[in-house]
Order: structure tokens, then C-alpha cells, then sequence
């Protein structure tokens, strides 16, 4: 029950009243955060905002008889490798938290010395937790948005029945067969990229790539239909692909023109973080209903629940694990006081790279969807 700031009368005395005899502070309530994005962090100084990567291509071989001039070229022929490619990731987005305190009349409202520092401790605390979540919804949401807009789409998946016996399957033995399909057909995929192509990434040089050079994602809800199912009937558990969830709200594609959302939405989400109307939104939570939005600020998503391999299609994402690399050295901490007001504003200002344009050809991007209508 919410305080409403009155203490209570007394029993026994009605102009008296009972004391307040402790409070505490919750502290921020949000867990430590992990995803696809920690992992792709590079270095980064205040003094440096750009980072850059050269791809470079196979060279070319000739019929050779040990002459001066085999085939066609001689020693004064020249002969320089393929261009290079050259990608950046630059610091090139900037945001600040701020947050105002004070030691004095705010202590008034305490009965301790104690619980009055454990509140402002709390509040400072949000500084370096909300960039946190900053961090983590604006990069997730980035991340999946983009990868699924500029992946090369594999053959999908059919899931809709036993192909091998051509037997209508249900229940438990058609999850089953889904299960051992879906990783089946993944690795067979992933296997293909072990040969030397110039199919699998953006700038058509000859690459090689490995199964566990991949995060393989999934969302939310995917691996909880199958994790059961999949083991022991046809792999080996160290060797089969590794599935990493991430929640399904985040699957979707950005909308390239503005527009207002329905009057009941259920689809269309932030891709920044902004206050729509009266509501603040991180990236992935729903705009409210009936709301104006601009182009490229949101996304519409693919989900509007959580889904199930049994029920829906779903997209699955190979992405490389040094793709999408995530610049944000730029952090620092400032604060000011104000001799008259007699209050603190500290402020948390950073910067980072754009993770939706962060994609690096020299990667194999890479989707698959399934099928199970």
C-alpha cells in the first residue's frame, strides 16, 4: 500500500500520533544485463572516436611451364591484389542522464541520517543503471532490427510435416521431428559455410567460416519448445548448433516513414529511446495508442506475443560474433552545485557507434525462417 504521507492518530490519545519507527530503500531493482552486445564491445579511447576494418580478397593463380613469360604476364607485368574494402564505426551518438539532489531539504523528510544516504545513494545509482539499460535495449533492438533487414535469406525451413516417411505427424512426435529438423537443416547450413565462397558476405571476397564463429539467434520462446525433444535422437549435445534467445520483442522491421500507431496497438515499438506524449519509452516497448511517430524511430514487430516453434514461423539469425562491433569508450560523470538552490546536479554523459549501421561486410549475416502453417 502506497504511503500517503500522514502519520496516524493514536489510540488512545487522538492528538497524538504514532511514530514512524523505520524505513528502507529498495535499491534500483535491475539485475545485472547481459546479451548478444556485450561480447562485441571493442576498444575505444576519448581520444580516438573511429575505428577501422580492411578487407582484402584471394589473389588469382596461373598456369606456370618455368618460363620468363608464363601465360600471360611477364616480370614487368603488374599485378596488385584486389582492392581492399575499408568499413568504419565511429562515436557519433552522444546522449546524458542527468539528476538532481540535495543535502538539506530533502533530509527532512528522513528520520535518519542513515536511511537519507541510502536514498541518494539509490538515486546516483540510477545514473550508471539506467545507461545500462540504454545500452542494452537500444543495442539489442538495433542489433536484431538491422540483422534482420540486411541478412541473406537462406531456403526456409519446412516444418509443416514429416518429409522423410511422408506420414502426418502430431502431438509430442510432430514436436519431436521439429525439433531434430530445425537443428538438422541449421547445421547442414552452417556446415556449407566451412567451404571456400564468395556467396556469404557483402563484399563477394572468398571466405571461410565455422559453426562457433556464430551466435545462432532465436526469439524468446523458441528453445523452450524444443530444448526437451531435440537430445538424444540425433546429435550429440557438444556438437550440435547452440541456440542464444532473445526476447521476441525485438524482432521487426523499422518503419521508413512516419505514421500514428492503431488505436489498440500491439505491434509497433520504439527503435530510440523518447517520450511519446506523456510516456517514456525504451527501445522495444510498445508506443501508447493512437500516437504520431516520425520515420525511422520505430519498428514494427514481427511478434505480439511470445512464440512457439509449434505454432509459429519464426526467423533465426546467424550473426557473426565479431560483426556489429560496439565503440562506446566515451563516458564521464559531472556534477554542479547550485549555491542557491543549495542542490547537486550530477550528470552521466556518453556515446557510441550506430549498431544499426555497424554490420561489417567482411561477415557472413546470415537468416533462415521457418515454416510450420
Amino acid at each position: 500500500m502506497a504511503y500517503d504521507g500522514q502519520l496516524e492518530t493514536n489510540e488512545i490519545f487522538s492528538s497524538l500520533f504514532n511514530q514512524i519507527i523505520s524505513l528502507q530503500v529498495f535499491p534500483t531493482g535491475i539485475a545485472d544485463l547481459t546479451g548478444i552486445y556485450a561480447p562485441r564491445k571493442v576498444d575505444g579511447t576519448l581520444y580516438g572516436d573511429t575505428k577501422l576494418y580492411i578487407s582484402t580478397d584471394v589473389l588469382t593463380s596461373y598456369e606456370w611451364d618455368g618460363s620468363d613469360t608464363p601465360g600471360s604476364y611477364t616480370l614487368l607485368t603488374v599485378k596488385r591484389p584486389p582492392a581492399p574494402v575499408e568499413e568504419e564505426i565511429q562515436i557519433d551518438t552522444f546522449r546524458q542522464i542527468p539528476v538532481t539532489i540535495d543535502n538539506y531539504l530533502t533530509k527532512r523528510a528522513f528520520a535518519q541520517e542513515g536511511s537519507f544516504s541510502s536514498f541518494n545513494g539509490v538515486i546516483l545509482s540510477w545514473l550508471q543503471k539506467t545507461k545500462e539499460v540504454y545500452e542494452h535495449t537500444t543495442y539489442t533492438a538495433r542489433m536484431v532490427v538491422s540483422a534482420q533487414a540486411g541478412a541473406t535469406a537462406l531456403t526456409t525451413i519446412d516444418l509443416t510435416d514429416d518429409k522423410a516417411t511422408g506420414t502426418s505427424l502430431t502431438g509430442y512426435d510432430l514436436l519431436k521431428w521439429r525439433a531434430q529438423e530445425l537443428y538438422r537443416q541449421i547445421e547442414d547450413y552452417m556446415k556449407e559455410l566451412e567451404e571456400p565462397s564468395t556467396a556469404y558476405n557483402d563484399n563477394g571476397f572468398l571466405r571461410t567460416y565455422k559453426l562457433e564463429d556464430f551466435d545462432i539467434v532465436v526469439p524468446l520462446g523458441v528453445l523452450s519448445s524444443i530444448s526437451k525433444h531435440d537430445v538424444p535422437f540425433l546429435y550429440n549435445p557438444d556438437n550440435k548448433p547452440k541456440f542464444k534467445e532473445v526476447h521476441w520483442k525485438y524482432f521487426g522491421a523499422i518503419n521508413a516513414s512516419g505514421g500514428t500507431t492503431a488505436a489498440t496497438n500491439t505491434n509497433v515499438r520504439a527503435l530510440v529511446e523518447k517520450v511519446y506524449g506523456t510516456t517514456h519509452c525504451f527501445p522495444g516497448d510498445l508506443l501508447p495508442d493512437s500516437q504520431a511517430y516520425l520515420a525511422n524511430e520505430t519498428y514494427t514487430a514481427t511478434y505480439t506475443a511470445r512464440p512457439s516453434l509449434n505454432d509459429n514461423d519464426v526467423t533465426v539469425l546467424m550473426i557473426h560474433k565479431r560483426d556489429y562491433p560496439i565503440m562506446s569508450a566515451f563516458s564521464v560523470g559531472t556534477s554542479f552545485f547550485n549555491a542557491r538552490r543549495l542542490d547537486i546536479n550530477h550528470y552521466l554523459t556518453f556515446g557510441h557507434n550506430d549498431v544499426y549501421d555497424a554490420h561489417l561486410g567482411e561477415y557472413a549475416l546470415l537468416k533462415v525462417a521457418t515454416d510450420v502453417a
